[in-house]
C-alpha cells in the first residue's frame, strides 16, 4: 500500500468533512467503496470556529491505498467535488510509500465502544489479534458523522512499537470508518502533543 496526495484548490470546507469526501470520491471512482483497506485521510486545515476549515495552498487528500489503483486515482486531477456548499477542484496526484517509524498516530479511531474504558479494552484487544505488543495513549475524544449517525472515538498513539510492526499497523489500520478518516496511522514525533487522558 501507499499514500496518495491529491492537491486541493478550495478556500474552505466543513471540520467534519469525512463523509463528505467519501461520498463525493465514491461517486467519481465507485469502486473506492469496495477497497477494505483503503483509507481516506481528513483534510488538515486551520479552524475557524465556525465548524470550518480554512484552506491553505498546500492543502491535499490523502488515501492510502493498494499501489496498483495509483492510475485510477489520477483520473480526479481536475475534477470538481462539493461538500455541502463548498467546492474544491483535485489537482495533482503523487504517491509515497509506507515507511517503518514509531510512535504512530491515528486522529480517531471508532471501535463498537464510546465509553473511554471499553474503547481502551478495544484497542487492547485489536493489538491482541495483531499480536502486536505496544503501549498506548488514548488522546482527545472525536466525533466524526457516518452518513446516518454521529459517532464517538479517540486520537490514539501507538508508542514503544516495535518498527517490524510498523508498516502492518499502517496498512490494517484500528476500528471502523477508514474511508471517513478514522484508524489511519501516521508518523508522530512528539507523545506531549496527543492530549493525555488515558494511557496502556
Amino acid at each position: 500500500m501507499s499514500d496518495v496526495h491529491l492537491s486541493l484548490s478550495g478556500s474552505i470546507i466543513p471540520v467534519d468533512h469525512g463523509y463528505l469526501m467519501y461520498r463525493e470520491l465514491s461517486r467519481l471512482l465507485p469502486w473506492i467503496g469496495e477497497e477494505t483497506l483503503l483509507g481516506i485521510r481528513s483534510v488538515q486545515g486551520s479552524n475557524n470556529g465556525n465548524e470550518e476549515l480554512m484552506l491553505n495552498h498546500r492543502a491535499k487528500v490523502v488515501i492510502r491505498c493498494a499501489k496498483d489503483r495509483l492510475d485510477d486515482l489520477k483520473s480526479l486531477q481536475g475534477q470538481v467535488i462539493e461538500l455541502n456548499q463548498y467546492s474544491l477542484t483535485i489537482g495533482s496526484c503523487t504517491a509515497k510509500p509506507l515507511s517503518q517509524y514509531s510512535p504512530l498516530y491515528a486522529h480517531c479511531v471508532v471501535t463498537n465502544s464510546e465509553d473511554e474504558i471499553e474503547f481502551t479494552r478495544d484497542i487492547m484487544e485489536s493489538l491482541s489479534k495483531m499480536e502486536i505488543q505496544s503501549r498506548f495513549i488514548c488522546g482527545k475524544r472525536q466525533q466524526v458523522f457516518d452518513g446516518q449517525q454521529p459517532r464517538s472515538g479517540y486520537s490514539l498513539l501507538l508508542h514503544d512499537l516495535p518498527l517490524k510492526h510498523s508498516i502492518h499497523i499502517q496498512q490494517q489500520g484500528i476500528g471502523l470508518h477508514r474511508k471517513l478518516g478514522c484508524g489511519i496511522f501516521i508518523p508522530h514525533k512528539s507523545i506531549i502533543a496527543v492530549g493525555t487522558v488515558a494511557s496502556n
